[in-house]
């Protein structure tokens, strides 16, 4: 299961409300190649699209919803909760026909339905989730997936961890309980109030009829492939799709029986780096971290050198701490994984099977499991992926 907070206005948000859905777009941008996938259109637009398309990917029916709603007429941004997810992503072009477009007042191409679940009246202020100091007695206790997103200004769709989730649901429940204001449980119809910004019941019932075309990138992604031009972003997009179909929920998910945390451009440091795809799986005591590095390019030694060690850096300062924090006896696996082109490079494929060997233990609860390179192959418009090392 994944946790996702989608940023809205005072303007949209009535309406996520009383059309129980959630969205996210980009201004005046259409995005041609979802119907039309050989159409031209500027690259670094196209990216900012596909990343859009990659982000509202990774949500699965029964994830839980956040909404931040952002700050105006000085009053601070809230956290808003809690939603579940009642169907996967969809596609509602950005033109005269994009669903309730006049009263949002801005596009949401990318959208998802959604349903209520813990639904609480008032939201957290963003000073109570993210500044306040209030029982964090380390860095790793902070909210960072949300607090590099402000830093950044990333999209408007943010994973957060499980631990992230429950340490503002407990703050929901907190300032719910010192308004004397309990769950909303009467109505599955909701809609937001300006003047006590709170969310209320609504009398009123609203149907969802917009359209909800598919946002396969596949055919994109074989195209740009075909022609030559770079496709990471496609390709990270198509494994948000499809992470946990044939192939890849055997290559990417160490255990099908487990729930699975999926995460894409995971920030990990105030610059800006980022993750790729990161997944997160336990069971009683152990926790099994897997960091993807992804390049639609043949795999290189600055990976192996630089990117991957970082990221096992970071987790262990900020990842694995929560786990130890609360049981001391589990074990944390962190498994460092390349995916790329494949290649027949013997360098590069002894220095992935020889990788994990040079590690020194780091902490006491973390085991580096051996890397994994998966390679995959594009061809006739068909993508195949195997376990090189």
């Amino acid at each position: 299961m994944n946790y996702h907070v989608f940023i809205v206005d005072k303007t949209t948000f009535k309406y996520h409300l009383e059309y129980m859905f959630a969205g996210t777009g980009a201004k005046d941008k259409t995005v041609p190649f979802i119907l039309n996938p050989d159409v031209k259109i500027n690259a670094t637009t196209e990216r900012n699209l596909v990343g859009m398309i990659a982000d509202i990917s990774r949500i699965r029916v029964g994830d839980k919803i956040i909404f931040y709603l952002q700050s105006y007429n000085g009053k601070s941004g809230r956290f808003y909760g809690v939603f579940k997810v009642a169907t996967t992503a969809f596609f509602d072009e950005n033109d005269e026909n994009n669903f309730l477009i006049h009263k949002l007042c801005k596009p949401l191409t990318f959208r998802i339905r959604i349903e209520p679940d813990t639904v609480f009246a008032y939201g957290v202020s963003e000073h109570d989730y993210l500044d306040s100091l209030n029982k964090v007695k380390r860095p790793y206790q902070m909210c960072w997936s949300l607090i590099y997103r402000k830093l950044k200004g990333n999209r408007g769709c943010t994973m957060i961890t499980k631990y992230e989730f429950n340490s503002l649901v407990k703050k929901l429940y907190y300032i719910n309980n010192l308004n004397n204001s309990y769950l909303l449980k009467k109505s599955k119809q909701f809609s937001f109030d300006d003047n006590s910004f709170k969310i209320i019941y609504n009398n009123s019932s609203h149907t969802y009829t917009g359209r909800t075309d598919s946002v396969d990138i596949s055919h994109r992604m074989f195209f740009k492939c075909k022609n030559g031009n770079a496709f990471e972003a496609h390709l990270q997009a198509y494994i948000m799709q499809n992470f946990d179909k044939k192939p890849l929920n055997s290559l990417l998910i160490k255990f099908p029986n487990l729930t699975c945390w999926i995460g894409n451009e995971v920030s990990c440091g105030v610059g800006m780096q980022r993750i790729d795809i990161m997944t997160i799986q336990r069971n009683d005591q152990n926790v099994y971290i897997r960091v993807v590095e992804l390049k639609c390019v043949k795999p290189f030694m600055e990976i192996l050198n630089n990117q991957i060690p970082w990221y096992i850096r970071w987790v262990i300062d900020y990842m694995v701490p929560n786990y130890t924090s609360f049981k001391k006896n589990v074990v944390i696996h962190i498994i460092p994984c390349v995916l790329a082109k494949s290649t027949a490079d013997q360098t590069f494929i002894k220095s992935c099977k020889t990788f994990s060997n040079s590690y020194p233990p780091l902490h006491k609860n973390v085991i580096i499991e051996p890397l994994e390179y998966i390679g995959f192959d594009i061809e006739n418009n068909g993508i195949a992926f195997k376990r090189i090392v």
